[in-house]
């Protein structure tokens, strides 16, 4: 008798969810499956529009910090020097080569590499759109001057809704750094050093917007940090003769 009881519980209950889900579709049927018919235009992209420039934000100070870290190198390189529990980068090593920093054409590749690496990672799933993305055909570039570093990105995404398709393709965004500087200023102590000793005071001289500082470890390795006047950018390397 207690079975059978459970078993008309559970019919009755199941007859009384039948019979809500059945009145729920009878009255408002038409609004649950109603579609957003709200026509498709270029503000509803601008979340999505943000949302990749973020994502290319979090790439490029990815790639800034491991290139300020590394004087100019993405990790440390097969000649370094420990120094303050820190590894440092050679940039003149009297093996093979013994200017070894990286060109500044080499550095907006490896910004523009990682670029087109992260962006494959930047997860769009969250925008209640239809989009189509295109990674094979992710490109990217890199551009440093003496006061910013740009960064463009050409990704094509189409996004549908309806019978409008629009797309975005082009993005870009900016950052303030003297990088750049820094990276002239470090050319310049390396051809100055390589030709027989770099000049600090004379250079400081002529060059009031780069600040330099020596420290001699011994009598053939020394570390150099380089700094803006604005002192908020600084790279640190070695050199061995």
């Amino acid at each position: 008798m207690q079975k059978r009881a459970q078993v008309t519980v559970f019919i009755l209950l199941g007859l009384v969810i039948a019979i809500l889900i059945f009145l729920s579709f009878y009255f408002f049927g038409s609004k649950l499956t109603q579609q957003d018919k709200t026509p498709l235009d270029r503000t509803q992209l601008i979340p999505l529009q943000q949302h990749i420039e973020n994502c290319m934000q979090v790439s490029l100070e990815k790639s800034f910090d491991a290139l300020k870290s590394n004087a100019f190198y993405s990790s440390t390189s097969a000649h370094y020097t420990e120094y303050g529990g820190a590894n440092i980068n050679y940039l003149i090593y009297p093996e093979n080569s013994q200017n070894k920093l990286p060109s500044l054409q080499g550095i907006q590749e490896v910004i523009a590499s990682q670029l087109v690496q992260d962006m494959k990672t930047c997860a769009l799933s969250k925008f209640k759109l239809n989009i189509k993305e295109d990674k094979s055909n992710i490109k990217a570039s890199a551009a440093i001057s003496d006061s910013k570093i740009i960064l463009t990105l050409n990704y094509p995404i189409k996004i549908t809704k309806g019978k409008t398709t629009l797309q975005l393709q082009d993005f870009s965004i900016t950052k303030d750094t003297d990088l750049g500087l820094i990276h002239t200023t470090i050319s310049e102590i390396i051809s100055g050093e390589l030709s027989g000793e770099f000049d600090q005071y004379q250079y400081s001289l002529t060059h009031p917007e780069a600040v330099i500082d020596k420290f001699n470890l011994n009598m053939n390795n020394a570390l150099f940090l380089v700094t803006s006047n604005k002192g908020e950018d600084y790279v640190l390397f070695a050199i061995k003769k």
